[in-house]
């Protein structure tokens, strides 16, 4: 059905597609010929305004020269003819490329029918597709939901017998069996050498070398139990169990507190209490474990990184053995200095005693004995600047034989300035 609105009153009436394409097609047919009507009064009125023209033309000419008149009359005549032919041919022109554009005008809007069709059967299509996916992901998010809670009543009244730790003994073993962990231990904790002990201790290896450990501990609680445990109850003895045992991490694997929003998050961190420690749903359990050995993977990685660093410093450093005597001799030369300067420093204090008892005789005997201070004074600073040399110098020659090699030529031409009679 389509929807039609009055031009005049305005009311919305609806007709079925004959009556509305009858309709379509008398507005074309009447809006064609009020057209084709429209431009044949143009095309007359501008012959008729041109004929009159002509006719005005020739009545002018007519009065100037009347020997002209029958010829004027004949061409008159055969221009009014050659006008009537040009408007049958505008007119028959008009209906031809009115006939086109209808034409065309159809074709397109056949097209566009057959673009809308299409698009309409592609987007019903994506419709039912994506409800079809939709309709299965609901239904494996139901299963799921189910298996939780079958899992979940089953732990809690640990039917059959099946026990909390078979189930994370077993979950472990079926993950090994897939070629997860292949050196790794996992076992009861049977020592209770300390008086306690924990449920399941967790090693594994890396070429031979442990690189983590966990204590775990087990808790579940039938639904008639009269007592309700609370997690927080556990984790002291736990922690206990993981530190006497020697074992870096420690995990609660649980089912009390089973309206707990916070331990059904899955996995919570306790760390804040007691170091590397977590609480742990069973189906997680499995989890846990890959995140806490992939972490200490990764740290191993590291150290192991940090130890190939320092072997090639420790191939790249200097021998010592030259450096310390050089240091042992230094501090030889370092220590007369200063005993030197010391005893000239104490004979200055003296001297300058007793030229203060008899300061006006002694007066040019003060300038020598300060003047000698003054020298031992500068001796010792050449002494400091040489500890500062001496070090610089070692910083700069540590592992770099060409520039050991610079300093100590530099260190043979100054001896030979020094003293050039030993050359001679």
């Amino acid at each position: 059905m389509k929807e039609l609105k009055c031009p005049h009153c305005g009311n919305v009436f609806k007709v079925d597609k004959e009556a509305f394409d009858t309709i379509a097609a008398q507005v074309r047919d009447a809006a064609f010929e009020d057209e084709l009507r429209r431009r044949s009064e143009e095309i007359r009125s501008r012959v008729n305004a041109e004929a009159e023209a002509a006719r005005l033309t020739a009545e002018q000419k007519l009065r100037v020269a009347l020997a002209g008149k029958d010829a004027e009359i004949a061409r008159l005549s055969a221009a009014e003819h050659a006008a009537d032919d040009r408007l049958k041919a505008a007119v028959l022109q008009e209906k031809a490329n009115s006939a086109d554009r209808l034409r065309d005008a159809e074709i397109e809007m056949a097209r566009l029918r057959n673009v809308v069709e299409t698009e309409k059967r592609k987007a019903d299509a994506d419709i039912a597709a994506l409800k079809e996916r939709h309709a299965i992901a609901i239904n494996e998010k139901d299963r799921e939901i189910e298996y939780h809670k079958d899992f979940k009543a089953r732990l809690s009244t640990k039917m059959l017998g099946e026990t909390l730790e078979i189930h994370c003994s077993t979950m472990f073993a079926q993950s090994q069996s897939m070629g997860m962990f292949p050196n790794a231990y996992f076992a009861k904790d049977n020592d209770a050498r300390s008086g306690s002990k924990g449920d399941f201790i967790f090693r594994d290896y890396i070429d031979g070398r442990e690189y983590i450990s966990i204590m775990f501990e087990m808790k579940n609680e039938a639904d008639a139990t009269a007592t309700k445990h609370r997690n927080a109850d556990f984790l002291d003895k736990l922690d206990r169990d993981r530190r006497e045992k020697g074992c870096e991490y420690a995990v609660l694997v649980s089912m009390l507190e089973r309206d707990s929003e916070l331990y059904n998050a899955g996995i919570v961190s306790v760390s804040h209490r007691y170091p590397k420690m977590y609480v742990v749903r069973p189906h997680l359990f499995m989890t846990l474990i890959t995140i806490l050995t992939q972490s200490a993977k990764k740290n191993q990685a590291e150290i192991a990184e940090l130890h190939k660093e320092l072997e090639t410093a420790r191939a790249q450093s200097i021998d010592v053995t030259n450096f310390e005597t050089r240091r042992d001799n230094f501090v030889a030369d370092f220590s007369r200095l200063i005993e030197q300067h010391v005893a000239k420093h104490d004979d200055a204090i003296e001297n300058i005693d007793k030229v203060i008892a008899s300061l006006e005789k002694q007066i040019e005997q003060l300038r020598k004995v300060k003047a000698l201070f003054d020298a031992s004074e500068q001796k010792l600073v050449r002494a400091g600047d040489k500890v500062e040399n001496d070090f610089t110098i070692k910083k700069l020659t540590r592992g770099n034989p060409t520039m050991k090699k610079l300093f100590e030529e530099e260190r043979r031409r100054r001896e030979r300035e020094e003293n050039p009679e030993a050359d001679s």
